[in-house]
């Protein structure tokens, strides 16, 4: 079914005020409990979460939003969470659009790749690149239990976001 201008505006301006409150609870410190020193990255499930579904403009642009939101925070990131959320976003929502199904278990997995990735890629440009003797601990001790733990979140996230996409897309 077709949504109506004003159906889309609500929409997408529910999934606004979803991704400023995560992201709200991500970078304010205190508010997500951390397991261990392992942060979860909850921008990352949002945006591909909610990008599911979508036509690839809206999805990269749902992506962008969320990236932007945590790279006005981020230090020394220069843009790369925004380029990246949104990049992946756009390539989900073309492979989901017109390869695959968008069921409950392919947003999990979605979103659980995309945390790998950007945790391994960003372990890559911005920690090895430096150098140091940490590079490595750091891979064990922060980034792949943090990329555990948001994959973790991410399901519990779908659980609350398949219920409300389907009362927003009028399923």
């Amino acid at each position: 079914m077709q949504l109506t201008k004003k159906e889309k505006t609500i929409k997408y301006c529910v999934y606004t005020a979803v991704i400023v409150a995560l992201a709200l609870v991500q970078n304010v410190r205190g508010l997500m409990p951390e397991i261990f020193g392992a942060r979860c990255f909850l921008i990352i499930p949002a945006c591909v979460l909610l990008g599911v579904g979508e036509d690839e403009k809206a999805s990269a642009l749902i992506g962008l939003f969320g990236g932007v939101l945590w790279d006005c925070v981020a230090t020394g990131s220069l843009g790369f969470n925004a380029l990246f959320i949104m990049t992946a976003c756009y390539i989900l929502s073309v492979l989901i659009t017109h390869l695959l199904r968008a069921t409950f278990w392919l947003g999990v997995c979605a979103s659980a790749l995309t945390a790998f990735l950007y945790c391994v890629i960003y372990w890559l440009v911005f920690v090895v690149s430096k150098g140091g003797d940490g590079a490595i601990s750091t891979l064990w001790s922060f980034y792949l239990p943090s990329f555990v733990y948001t994959s973790a979140v991410s399901f519990l996230m779908n659980l609350l976001f398949v219920p409300l996409k389907r009362k927003l897309n009028k399923q």
